[in-house]
């Protein structure tokens, strides 16, 4: 579509500042659309409606069936409340393990969307991956380092209440199971498998050896099948053959783990694919700077002089970037103001813009893309002087680059 013709459509019902969705996420989409639990240190978090419904679950097993056979003779009441207790902190020690994962990536530099809690865990969205191993290893290691120090702690407060009678040696036997469930989470967390802790780790350390990363991360995905097809069948002898009850939450980690690392290995060559094409290749190159007094009026008069950009840099009056328009945005606004309505009014604000540079690869882009309200990256120059700008569109015309580069061959879906 051009510029002419994307401007001239009739005004489109809704706000101007609509993002147009991401075919680019891989990861989970559940930060968003969770159940809103506040905010560490500015870092929004959330859950899943599974969790109470899990947490409900722990406490009953906990206070119906672990707390009176390990410690008998105390009240149902004294047993729920353990039981309430121990399923909240079991939660809040997954919820630290994402944190730190949060904190770290934040050091690395890679931006965080929020962290969710849902049935099997917790996940830090991050903008985008990290930019090399080194970064990456210290995101993934950081999970289950945190997981052991909070099993570490809980052990503490298991041996500081140790030796005490009634109603104390609930709370011993609460901080022992604590301690315990925390180490093992750390445990298992490090199998050397995608989409676990261990798998990154396995996968940057394969990357620092090989220099590719994605035949690193492609062989953590292979890992992580191997991985979760072992605990299904696991889970299938203890589930049918023993008729133990824990066989079916190892056959629902395995088919879960398969399942990712299935997706992961799938992904992995096509995501290689944009990670090896720069911005400066397939960006919109060189588009117009317009003057923030203009007015939208004057802007489509002249929207043929743009062909075929459909984004513009707004510039103050001090000559600075202040912000980018979009065709959406000026399809969006009502057309009986335009003549009055300046570019200004309607652009979106550079802070709320995001920046690239022209050597940036396609992949890390289009993640961070999704953070932006606009839909499109404004692709500097090193000097920082406007090269382009990259909408959504730039994973096609990178594939399309791929493609010639191997001379006409078919690239894998």
């Amino acid at each position: 579509m051009t510029a002419s013709s994307a401007i001239r459509q009739p005004p489109a019902r809704g706000p101007p500042h609509r993002r147009p969705s991401d075919p680019s996420d891989r990861y989970p989409a559940r930060v968003g659309r969770d159940i809103p639990l506040g905010r560490i240190a500015g870092i929004r978090i959330g859950m899943s409606i599974t969790v109470p419904l899990v947490a409900v679950l722990y406490a009953f097993t906990l206070a119906q069936n672990r707390f009176p056979i390990t410690v008998p003779g105390q009240s149902d009441g004294n047993y729920w409340v353990a039981g309430i207790a121990g399923a909240l902190m079991f939660f809040v020690s997954l919820l630290a393990h994402e944190v730190g994962h949060a904190l770290v990536a934040r050091r690395e530099g890679i931006g965080v969307e929020g962290i969710s809690l849902w049935l099997l865990g917790g996940v830090a969205k991050l903008e985008h991956e990290a930019d090399n191993a080194g970064a990456e290893l210290r995101i993934a290691g950081i999970g289950p380092l945190t997981s052991f120090a909070v099993g570490v702690v809980f052990w503490f407060f298991h041996k500081a209440v140790s030796g005490g009678t009634g109603l104390t040696e609930l709370y011993v036997e609460l901080f022992g199971w604590l301690a315990f469930i925390n180490i093992l989470l750390a445990a298992f967390n490090l199998l050397p498998g995608s989409p676990l802790d261990g798998g990154r780790v396995l996968s940057a350390l394969l990357w620092m050896r090989t220099r590719d990363q994605t035949s690193a991360q492609a062989a953590a995905a292979r890992f992580g099948q191997v991985l979760g097809a072992g605990l299904l069948a696991i889970g299938a002898l203890l589930a049918f053959g023993d008729r133990n009850e824990n066989g079916f939450l190892v056959l629902l980690v395995g088919g879960y783990i398969l399942f990712s690392a299935t997706s992961e290995l799938r992904a992995s060559e096509s995501m290689g694919l944009l990670r090896g094409v720069r911005l400066s290749e397939v960006m919109d190159a060189d588009p117009p700077v317009l003057p923030a007094w203009m007015t939208v009026h004057d802007l489509v008069a002249t929207a043929h002089r743009h062909q075929p950009h459909t984004a513009f840099p707004i510039r103050d009056v001090n000559g600075r970037i202040s912000g980018v328009l979009t065709a959406e945005a000026v399809q969006a606004s009502d057309l009986r103001a335009w003549p009055t309505l300046r570019l200004v009014d309607l652009a979106f604000p550079i802070d709320r813009v995001q920046t690239a540079s022209t050597d940036d690869s396609v992949l890390v882009t289009l993640q961070r893309t999704r953070a932006s309200a606009s839909g499109r990256t404004l692709v500097l120059w090193p000097d920082g002087r406007v090269a382009g700008i990259a909408g959504l569109d730039v994973a096609d015309r990178a594939l399309r680059v791929q493609h010639a580069r191997q001379g006409g061959q078919p690239i894998p879906a």
